[in-house]
């Protein structure tokens, strides 16, 4: 499992690193000041459950920054020639009933397939496209979606929990609200509040797509705006084959 290779001073980096500060370091304040005042006045439970949430939240970013996307390996440029004449630049296909109108890649070489788009930042035809995150530094596809929605959804929660957290120790301590220990956690529960709404609206945004069986690139383009949409499994079904259906094998490719 490779990452796609991208310099170490990109911006892209730059926002990956800079997710994962604001993440830890709201965890560590939140550690480290206001855990054993909630786990006396709220619940025992509160600090070990943000614990592993926040290693749920880094374990599935993780993946989803390192887990090759879906990347389809290169075509040999001459394969586009057929007893030397160049290959039409579209070619029709029909999917359960559905035509499919699929497009010459002139970089890749090849016809990309249904769902297949090529990502202008990493250079490369992705199965399943969805986007590409700047924030994990990596195309999301069908490989990677799974980690890329659970980061999503467990982040939320982390979210929330945080802001719950330093939202009741406030409540509580009104009456010193500009003594340095609440104005420390003021500031912690403005931090989370802040990235708490685009963090939920986002997470929102996909839990939509998943139910009706669609990816960013094809809501954005509305590519089933009008006709049907033949990868749709139903609602419960789409919501299976994104969580638990098996991760298809790496193409046999090698990203530069």
């Amino acid at each position: 499992i490779m990452p796609l290779h991208t310099s170490s001073h990109s911006p892209e980096v730059a926002i990956k690193e800079h997710s994962s500060v604001i993440v830890s370091t709201t965890l560590i304040l939140l550690v480290s000041r206001r855990c054993p005042w909630l786990a006396e006045n709220v619940s025992l439970a509160f600090p070990p459950c943000v614990g592993i949430m926040f290693l749920f939240v880094l374990a599935n970013f993780t993946m989803a920054t390192f887990t090759d996307a879906g990347v389809l390996p290169r075509a040999n440029e001459d394969e586009d020639k057929d007893d030397g004449i160049r290959a039409p630049l579209y070619k029709d296909v029909e999917v359960q009933g559905v035509q499919f109108r699929m497009k010459w890649c002139a970089s890749c070489n090849f016809y990309r397939p249904p769902r297949c788009s090529h990502c202008s930042v990493c250079d490369h035809c992705v199965e399943g496209f969805d986007h590409h995150c700047p924030w994990v530094n990596n195309c999301i596809g069908r490989r990677n979606y799974r980690f890329f929605f659970l980061f999503l959804l467990s982040l939320s929660v982390h979210m929330v929990t945080i802001f719950s957290g330093t939202l009741l120790y406030v409540l509580d301590h009104l009456e010193a609200l500009w003594e340095l220990h609440a104005t420390v956690t003021l500031s912690i529960m403005s931090l989370s509040g802040l990235f708490l709404i685009p963090i939920m609206g986002l997470a929102c945004f996909h839990i939509v797509l998943v139910a009706a069986g669609r990816t960013t690139n094809e809501q954005v383009t509305k590519k089933f705006h009008r006709g049907a949409n033949p990868f749709t499994h139903g609602c419960c079904g789409n919501v299976e084959f994104v969580l638990c259906s098996p991760i298809t094998p790496r193409y046999n490719t090698v990203l530069t």
